[in-house]
């Protein structure tokens, strides 16, 4: 019998070739758990220039609201509905498909026309009341009698806050501490406190431990269950307190320079204030201390925000965003050194 060598070579080739496609098919597929992501975070960036972004990577970008030249002021998530504010309230309930006004409230006020200047922390959602907040602040430029509104359907509708202890309050600013409790304040001179479903009752500070007596603005903000009460114009500086009663001044930051934000990056407590060129400070103790180190000297630096992704392996890696006029910068080490990520101009975060 005659045997067919070239057809008996190819048929043994093929055969010697199968272990390796299957090896180099296996090692192609192989997962990496330690790089895969479980939990991705998401990000939503507001603009000077009125632009609404969100991204999920810091690499790619979706655009949700195009330029408009009304300044982004802040951006609220209620369940699964986007409100953002600017000279009026705005609320998505399309994951940002579409936004359309909110009804109920009609304009917020700006502390100084000119420059654009504003307050933060203006709104907030209370999860556990399932309740938005909105302080606007003035009488003159707004539907109804009152300056605390407040929307019970997720942002799409807004009415005047009723549920007082007494005299109605017409508050700058709203914060809620870890434990639930909720303050706003008016001036340096009125704070109201509400818990859970009870009404706003008015808080009496110490007459020997209280607030700087000044009339600029003021707003307020937290650190865990800690308050926060910032001078917008930078003369009086940060104050802190327990109890809302008794407060103390914070020590180290500059002075006389308008301080954009203050807030809670993550619940680790770390607490940042931005200023309009004079960098980016955190709370460390009773005094701040610089923590600005790759961001512009000459930016405004309007919010800082902190994210989490979680991978397949549970790992967890934490990153921080700052939005300031120069551009969005992140940070992997903790805040002590910035870069840039995204050339803009960014007034918020969320």
């Amino acid at each position: 019998m005659k045997l067919n060598f070239k057809h008996f070579s190819a048929h043994w080739l093929v055969l010697a070739l199968l272990p390796f496609a299957f090896s180099s098919c296996e090692k192609y597929n192989q997962v990496d758990n330690s790089a895969t992501v479980k939990l991705p975070y998401v990000l939503f960036i507001g603009g000077y220039n009125g632009v609404v972004q969100k991204t999920n990577d810091a690499l790619s970008y979706n655009s949700l609201f195009n330029t408009d030249n009304s300044i982004t002021r802040q951006i609220i998530v209620a369940d699964s509905n986007i409100i953002y504010l600017k000279q009026h309230v705005y609320v998505s309930t399309d994951d940002g498909k579409m936004f359309v006004r909110s009804n109920g409230l009609n304009k917020i006020p700006y502390i100084n026309e000119l420059r654009k200047y504003y307050l933060p922390n203006t709104g907030l959602y209370d999860k556990g009341e399932k309740r938005v907040y909105i302080c606007a602040n003035t009488d003159a430029d707004l539907i109804g009698n009152g300056d605390l509104y407040v929307s019970t359907d997720a942002g799409k509708t807004f009415n005047v806050e009723s549920n007082w202890a007494g005299a109605a309050g017409n508050p700058t600013s709203i914060t809620q501490l870890k434990n639930g409790d909720l303050y706003i304040i008016e001036d340096s001179g009125r704070i109201w406190r509400k818990q859970g479903s009870n009404p706003w009752t008015p808080v009496t500070q110490n007459t020997t431990n209280r607030l700087g007596r000044d009339t600029t603005n003021w707003y307020i903000s937290h650190k865990g269950d800690t308050l926060l009460v910032i001078d917008y114009n930078g003369r009086q500086g940060v104050y802190y307190s327990l109890n809302g009663i008794d407060w103390t001044k914070c020590t180290g930051m500059p002075t006389k320079k308008k301080i954009l934000f203050g807030n809670q990056a993550f619940d680790n407590n770390q607490f940042y204030i931005g200023y309009d060129s004079a960098g980016l400070y955190r709370l460390n103790g009773t005094a701040f201390e610089s923590t600005g180190v790759g961001l512009p000297w000459y930016a405004k630096v309007g919010f800082v925000e902190g994210k989490s992704v979680t991978y397949r392996t549970d790992f967890k890696r934490n990153y921080l965003f700052a939005a300031t006029d120069a551009g969005l910068y992140i940070s992997e080490t903790d805040g002590l050194d910035w870069r840039l990520i995204y050339n803009g101009s960014y007034s918020t975060l969320q």
